[in-house]
């Protein structure tokens, strides 16, 4: 921590939402830099070209103040931040979060299926400081889980001859926050948090298997929290909850005893590891950080593949995996002082 009497360093962070991931780095960055929050707002596609000309005049008259410019995620915004950087010679850092590393067009996902937000997103990259992804395998990675017309991922196999200096940095949870309850944990009950309001999400989400495992375990429960479109007519065994503040969804979390993170692509979900925290015993997908999260504390679907997903389930009556081993992976893994830690000395770097 810097003394009291020194000035901390002025930096910008500039987001498109301010998510639960962005204002917990903003809490991190607060403790040692002066930090200035500016909101891209591109809700609207329409009013892109506004929110252009928006940031332009901002940071022709602010860029000077800020040592380091922070954005989460790269594409349109990030465009002006990394060229006023250069020419007030400052410094950008990216914060790769998973969209902005993938292509994959059989689900409509992914910045560089777009060849205008494509280039957008590799400029910025190239151009930027340093770039800090939440996991390695969106640096470079081969992905298997479902045949894809481009199987190679990740910012090297978009940009080859990228010299951008590129470090892992993994998400931390709060270990306190995030607890074992002295709750009852319902038998053969699947949990997972989700947003998913279009066709594009409900696949890459992974709710498409969660509909049919409800369907195949009629006896089970399911549980999807958060704002999802589902079909119609949907298994009786299968619970939609609307958003809920984080104390209700902490219990929530210690009620299930299993978490489904069935996406078909996701950087470093962090739902995944507030469940586990609370004792849920995770099963997810092969892609991204998912395996790294679960390691030995769960349980891997290497292929989306209905039948394999099915013969998992089925042979989860042999689960010898404990909340508390569930618990320590995240806690030793994955903490919130680790991420504070390894984002302050790469940024004083």
């Amino acid at each position: 921590m810097k003394p009291a009497n020194l000035k901390k360093e002025n930096i910008l962070v500039t987001y498109v939402v301010l998510a639960t991931f962005v204002k917990r780095d903003i809490l991190i960055l607060e403790k040692e830099f002066q930090v200035t929050k500016y909101h891209f707002n591109t809700a609207n596609k329409f009013l892109l070209p506004f929110a252009f000309l928006k940031q332009f005049f901002y940071l022709l008259f602010n860029a000077f103040k800020f040592k380091n410019m922070i954005i989460q995620s790269s594409g349109y915004v990030s465009f002006l931040p990394v060229i006023f950087a250069k020419l007030f010679n400052k410094k950008t850092t990216i914060i790769a979060i998973g969209t902005d590393c993938a292509k994959l067009p059989e689900i409509n996902y992914g910045a560089h299926i777009k060849p205008i937000l494509s280039w957008f997103t590799n400029f910025s990259f190239k151009h930027a400081s340093l770039i800090l992804p939440v996991h390695k395998s969106l640096e470079k990675s081969t992905y298997t889980y479902l045949d894809t017309k481009f199987p190679k991922q990740g910012i090297r196999n978009f940009i080859p001859n990228i010299k951008t200096p590129i470090v892992e940095m993994v998400n931390g949870y709060d270990i306190q926050k995030w607890q074992l309850l002295d709750l009852k944990r319902n038998d053969n009950s699947f949990l997972t948090v989700s947003f998913a309001l279009d066709k594009v999400g409900y696949y890459r989400k992974g709710i498409d298997l969660i509909v049919a495992m409800a369907k195949q375990f009629p006896t089970y429960n399911f549980t999807i929290v958060g704002k999802v479109l589902l079909p119609k007519k949907c298994p009786d065994n299968l619970n939609l909850i609307k958003n809920v503040p984080q104390t209700e969804l902490l219990k929530i979390y210690n009620q299930h005893q299993y978490y489904l993170q069935l996406s078909m692509f996701e950087g470093f979900p962090n739902a995944l590891c507030e469940a586990m925290l609370c004792g849920c015993i995770p099963i997810g997908s092969n892609v991204a950080g998912i395996p790294d999260i679960i390691d030995d504390s769960g349980y891997i679907l290497k292929n989306k593949n209905k039948n394999d997903l099915i013969k998992l389930i089925h042979n989860l009556s042999k689960n010898k995996i404990t909340t508390k081993k569930v618990r320590n992976q995240i806690m030793h893994n994955f903490s919130l002082e680790r991420r504070e830690k390894e984002f302050i000395k790469n940024l004083k770097n």
